[in-house]
């Protein structure tokens, strides 16, 4: 019998981020075990552990005893302790970190998710007698119709405890305690059936099929256009993997999309659907998770964290939209979820599913390379195909006086369409916030020439600043490509547009979904229903409505200013704009009225753009994959940041330096760029500051910088200077 213990403790501090050795007293021998949570004496106080290991034999000596345990059994499971540790050096993150990353923080607590309590309407019960009681009838007609309610719930649908109280005592409704879930953000979709595949459909789910069957971890690519049928292939491929006694995992980049595939997959899979996402509440989130943990619930449905799921037995983990940037958790630990996916799938001898129609360029080139299969679907399943696209060149806009931020192409078809009371759709990337300086002639941007990245304005010393290499120039009073005048700053939002739309068109009916309006926990899946149902002619916003929707009436989409995300100072500008521009394309053309596609933009010879026209991949891939290749970004390369932020700026350049310093003899081949002012300097009154170490297999430095930064945190450099350690990032703003 084990006497010793490994235990974590659950303490957020770089100064405790390893296990420690603890006895295992007699009495508790029997239960402490792996994944359990404890109380031990740490330093004048006691705290809550996790036990990672028992231990036969121990190095240290005068061990302190474990106090207490809190759970009757783990919390954590094998699986669960087994990623953590991989975690913890693959993202250079705190151990406890990644375990908060992967339980509920009520569970933490020793919180469980009790029973609710539901108000039933009685079967077959008489209410003849409620002629002369509206509020009962109302009351007991709206509990029938909805079977069963919350009783918490009923005040918000107009149901008094009065009523309710009454009914009860008429037996017309009882109160019973369960502890089932009940869908609280959204009503299931109606059953459906499986669709007939077609060709390509067949032949790709076929290929998966087998992977499942043959219980040996695979990883493919589903490569197919919009509205090409990825989501029935999902559908059929988890109904296989339920049928052989396995779970199944479906993973959307943003939440926005949840409504919709709730739809889906309750239609499908009615009662055996877990969704979990940011946006529940902590009741709502255990019941889910509760639902996980005792087996109802076969298939989970979520968010970027919902890839830690507590499911067992997995065999299909489905990543929708895999090239999303929202898979990337930018607070610690900073993950990506499809690696996360790829570590568990590995783990169960499952499968990872990759679907996108604009892969992300690591994916596709690890599937040319032959690490991923590549499944191909290139024609649509809808009665339309792709849509034409015009590229509307802005300069020559400027050059014949149209000064408006919409072009007349595109004011032209906005008429047409609230004129047929169609649907359109008005796209911008709010997030262009950091600015650019721009020609309007000739569409010019002024580019570092060591990093191939937009030069960053900075107003108050109206310098332009590389944010990879620090490399600084004045504001051209000409343009260097053309010698003309006509330079700007060149910023845009969706708040502006919406009121040039208001301005222009009186008469249409709108709707914005971007942060601002999105905010509220309902208010996604309500500007879904909404659009959905016809309830407005135009919905503007940004990249949630890019990804995944599928609204049949819509005819028109207006790309209003595509070099926000093509200028934005990072080398995976032109691949974000390229997906951007070629997913929300998709957003059209997919009834009977078939739909086109409008891009503005100053640059229409970029790459980008002429390949999203053309909705040609493989020709931006190549041009693009060429470009990194030169530079030796991704995937020709690994990128490791360490960005400091802090309230002064002496202070942040100062800690940077001394850090910079410390990776520079670790560094060996790999490059070491900065340190460097980060494009976005200074947010909410703090400076940030950044530095980037480029090469391959930086894993392998993980330990010698980890003590690197324990010797950071232990020297205290500045009390008020964060560090952040982000391998891999998706964005370098």
């Amino acid at each position: 019998m084990p006497e010793y213990a490994e235990v974590i403790i659950d303490l957020v501090s770089h100064g405790v981020d390893r296990p420690f050795h603890y006895r295992i007293p007699p009495e508790l021998q029997e239960m402490v075990k792996p994944g359990v949570r404890v109380n031990v004496p740490f330093g004048k106080k006691n705290y809550q552990g996790y036990v990672l290991r028992l231990l036969e034999n121990t190095p240290v000596e005068n061990l302190k005893d474990i106090k207490s345990v809190n759970d009757p059994e783990p919390v954590l499971t094998d699986e669960q302790i087994a990623l953590a540790h991989w975690m913890a050096l693959h993202f250079y993150s705190r151990k406890i970190d990644c375990l908060h990353a992967m339980i509920p923080a009520s569970f933490r607590k020793g919180g469980r998710p009790g029973k609710i309590n539901m108000v039933e309407a009685v079967p077959g019960s008489d209410e003849a007698d409620l002629g002369k009681a509206p509020a009962q009838q109302k009351a007991l007609s709206i509990i029938r119709e909805k079977k069963a309610v919350p009783k918490k719930e009923l005040a918000n649908l107009g149901i008094s405890a009065q009523a309710v109280r009454a009914l009860e005592e008429k037996g017309l409704v009882i109160t019973v305690s369960v502890d089932r879930f009940f869908e609280e953000t959204g009503e299931g979709g109606a059953l459906t059936k499986p669709h007939l595949l077609r060709e390509e459909q067949k032949r790709c789910f076929e290929r998966i099929d087998e992977a499942l069957k043959s219980l040996f971890p695979a990883r493919f690519l589903l490569h197919g256009v919009t509205a090409s049928g990825k989501t029935e292939i999902y559908l059929q491929s988890i109904a296989r993997c339920l049928d052989r006694d396995r779970t199944a995992m479906i993973l959307v980049p943003e939440i926005s999309l949840t409504p919709q595939m709730i739809d889906h997959f309750e239609g499908r899979f009615p009662g055996r659907v877990a969704v979990l996402h940011s946006r529940l509440t902590t009741t709502e989130k255990n019941r889910q998770w509760q639902m996980i943990l005792n087996g109802r619930a076969k298939v989970v449905l979520g968010a970027r964290s919902a890839v830690f799921a507590p499911l067992e037995a997995i065999g299909l983990i489905i990543i929708d939209e895999e090239h999303e940037s929202t898979y990337k958790q930018e607070e610690s630990p900073r993950y990506h979820a499809r690696e996360v996916a790829w570590w568990r799938a590995r783990y169960h001898d499952g499968v990872l599913l990759l679907g996108s129609a604009t892969p992300s360029l690591e994916s596709y080139y690890r599937a040319l390379e032959g690490d991923t299969v590549l499944l191909n679907m290139k024609e649509r399943v809808t009665p339309t195909q792709l849509p034409p696209v015009t590229v509307v060149d802005m300069r020559r806009e400027l050059k014949e006086g149209h000064r408006l931020i919409f072009s007349r192409p595109l004011l032209k078809e906005l008429a047409g369409v609230i004129e047929r009371n169609e649907q359109a759709l008005l796209f911008i990337n709010r997030r262009g916030f950091a600015g650019f300086v721009l020609c309007r002639e000739c569409g010019h941007v002024v580019r570092c020439s060591s990093c191939d990245v937009s030069m960053t304005l900075h107003m108050d010393k109206q310098m332009m600043c590389c944010h990879y290499c620090g490399h600084q120039e004045a504001v051209p009073v000409t343009c260097p490509g053309c010698r003309g005048t006509k330079i700007r700053y060149f910023s845009a939002g969706t708040q502006r547009v919406e009121e040039e739309v208001k301005k222009l068109y009186p008469e249409a009916s709108l709707i914005r979904m971007d942060r601002d309006t999105t905010a509220s926990r309902e208010a996604h899946s309500h500007y879904y229903r909404q659009f959905r149902e016809g309830r407005a002619n135009l919905l503007i916003g940004t990249q949630m409505i890019a990804k995944g929707f599928d609204f049949p009436e819509v005819t028109l989409v207006g790309v209003v200013a595509a070099d926000t995300t093509l200028n934005l100072p990072d080398f995976r500008s032109p691949e974000r704009t390229f997906q951007l521009l070629t997913q929300v394309a998709g957003r059209t053309a997919r009834g009977p009225r078939g739909g086109q596609v409008i891009v503005q933009t100053y640059r229409p010879n970029h790459h980008s753009i002429l390949s999203a026209k053309e909705h040609d991949y493989l020709s931006f891939f190549e041009n693009e994959l060429e470009n990194r290749r030169q530079l030796a970004y991704p995937p020709f390369s690994e990128l490791l940041r360490f960005l400091f932020s802090g309230p002064d700026e002496e202070s942040v350049f100062n800690a940077s330096s001394w850090f910079t310093e410390q990776i520079i003899p670790l560094a060996g081949e790999a490059e070491l760029l900065g340190p460097a002012p980060a494009s976005l300097y200074r947010i909410k009154e703090h400076y940030r500051v950044h530095s980037l170490l480029k090469g391959n297999h930086l894993v392998k430095l993980a330990p010698k910088i980890k003590q690197v930064i324990r010797e950071y945190h232990r020297r205290k450099l500045s009390e008020d200077v964060r560090l952040a350690v982000d391998f891999n990032p998706q964005s370098v703003l």
